[in-house]
């Protein structure tokens, strides 16, 4: 029996022996990922793992815990064959390890009390001295007066009198001293106390696993790539429109705020920027048939209940979907605070090392450049290229809405430009001016971009009352206002505007809105709109009115 028992455990021991010695543990480094416009992104790990012949359990670490696990992809050499794979979560457990400010906090109140003990002895020492001293000037003063010259019993108690003041002084400041030092010891035990509270709540670490079991027929180094999709990353567009007054040179900056939450800090990754977003959905709409019916209080209220109830059923199944889901929600309703804090991380030349790929549906932006982006949910700026763009300079003014003229910067050919909706920064003369918004999507050929306002450009609107008035024809009420627009061109340089005003749409039949006087504009009928395109000279002023 005893031998029996033996046999077993070494049997035991021998493939559990087998077992660890065929698993082998992979720790992958992230080199690229591909992250989408809004968010979602394609990261790509990299790994090798020295594997002996037959059956293998390679574990590959550092793998996301937010991927999608239908969109795992596993590439191995051909001599390597997959027989399966799956997920796993590791939870580690392991507190951190000690604050290294602990050591020096203590070596600084060991420091700090040795000098408050220094203060103590010198303190007891100058103390002794100003007790002997006190005992010294009172044996003089108790003296007859004709045992020694007078003068000379009122030089030596000014001499001690002076000493006694001095060490008294002395005192004073070695209590005062050791007292701030005994403050900033409390101070120190504070903060290692709010360290020592902080340390002490920490949470468990979640990385993720991928589990592959491989067959080999003779010994290899496998390079193994992963790929996998996950949502909690993503890129939103933002700009630069750089301005040149003494040339009018006009410099565009396209960046882009990169932020994830994947669970993993990217290090040294290569970063591609795609314009797509696989979260739209790539099903064609279908029309079904819009049908008409009368309505019918009662049946209509029916209807409603009807339509209320299934709307409620889908709220509890949507309540009933997996916690990820849900979480995948949540993120993408925060991407808008992504572009609060934002740091930069911007390289010099930056278009050198970028490449455009246009494909039939969407442009990706590949920077061949190593980028450290933490998993911290913070936009990170990066810049993608610069672009010099021939651009028109006008300037726009409505003077009923705002009394102030605005630049604009008129670009044409801009489908090339692969802009996206975003906000946009306006330096003019590496001045900050303020903010915009570049809106590509027009059907305009022209795009056009506001720079700011023009104060230079002075714009006045007034109600002429002379040449306004109210008269009654029969019973027929009829009102007349006149406005006069004033410009003047305040600047150096002459300038091109685009001035505009409106006059009223009736909606009504009683009401009959008619333009007497244009002003020489020109006239939209349909938004009932005057436009004016003018010229100034520097210093010139017109004037224009309609009625």
């Amino acid at each position: 029996m005893q031998q029996l028992t033996f046999v077993l455990l070494f049997i035991s021991t021998s493939l559990f022996a087998q077992q660890q010695k065929n698993s082998i543990q992979v720790n992958t480094q992230l080199t690229d990922a591909n992250v989408y416009y809004g968010y979602g992104a394609e990261l790509l790990h990299k790994g090798k793992a020295s594997i002996g012949i037959g059956q293998y359990e390679v574990v590959l670490n550092n793998i996301s815990t937010t991927l999608d696990q239908k969109t795992v992809q596993i590439a191995c050499p051909e001599n390597v064959v997959l027989l399966s794979y799956k997920y796993n979560t590791k939870v580690d457990n392991t507190p951190p390890p000690p604050n290294p400010l602990y050591k020096k906090m203590e070596d600084s109140i060991k420091a700090f009390q040795k000098q408050i003990a220094a203060n103590t002895q010198e303190q007891t020492v100058t103390e002794e001295l100003l007790t002997k001293t006190s005992k010294i000037v009172d044996g003089y003063t108790a003296l007859p007066e004709k045992t020694i010259n007078t003068a000379d019993i009122l030089k030596l108690i000014e001499f001690y009198n002076g000493k006694i003041q001095l060490y008294r002084n002395s005192v004073y400041a070695l209590k005062i001293k050791s007292t701030d030092i005994q403050e900033q010891i409390s101070e120190i035990y504070s903060r290692m106390s709010d360290l020592k509270r902080k340390d002490g709540v920490y949470s468990a670490k979640y990385s993720g696993q991928l589990i592959l079991q491989v067959l080999t027929k003779e010994a290899t180094t496998a390079d193994i790539a992963v790929s996998y999709y996950t949502q909690r990353a993503g890129w939103v567009p933002t700009y630069d429109m750089r301005v040149k007054t003494i040339d009018n040179s006009f410099k565009l900056v396209y960046k882009a705020s990169v932020s994830q939450t994947t669970g993993l800090d990217w290090k040294q990754t290569k970063l591609t920027l795609s314009t797509n977003n696989p979260n739209l959905g790539t099903n064609i709409p279908v029309l079904n048939p819009w049908n008409l019916q009368l309505y019918v209080p009662g049946v209509y209220a029916d209807m409603q209940k009807g339509r209320a109830v299934a709307a409620a059923n889908t709220y509890n199944r949507a309540q009933s979907m997996q916690v990820d889901e849900v979480v995948v929600r949540g993120y993408d309703a925060k991407k808008e605070s992504y572009t609060g804090s934002v740091k930069s991380i911007t390289a010099s030349d930056i278009s050198s090392y970028t490449t455009l790929n246009e494909s039939q549906l969407f442009t990706s932006f590949e920077i061949d450049l190593p980028y450290d982006i933490p998993s911290d949910g913070t936009g990170y700026s990066v810049t993608i290229k610069d672009e010099k763009i021939n651009a028109t300079y006008k300037h726009y003014g409505i003077p009923k809405l705002d009394k102030d003229a605005f630049l604009l910067a008129e670009i044409s050919n801009w489908e090339s430009l692969d802009l996206l909706p975003g906000e946009a920064n306006i330096i003019m003369d590496n001045v900050f001016l303020g903010k915009s918004f570049i809106d590509p999507n027009t059907t305009m050929d022209t795009l056009n971009l506001s720079l700011g306002r023009d104060r230079r450009v002075a714009i006045k609107r007034l109600l002429i009352k002379e040449n306004s008035k109210t008269r009654f024809i029969g019973s027929n009420k009829v009102e007349t206002f006149t406005y006069e627009i004033t410009v003047k061109n305040n600047k150096k340089e002459a300038v091109n505007m685009i001035l505009k005003d409106q006059f009223p749409i009736s909606k009504t039949k009683e009401i009959e809105v008619t333009l007497d006087d244009n002003g020489n504009a020109e006239v939209n009928e349909e938004l009932a709109s005057v436009n004016w395109k003018i010229s100034l000279q520097p210093g010139e002023q017109k004037k224009y009115r309609f009625t």
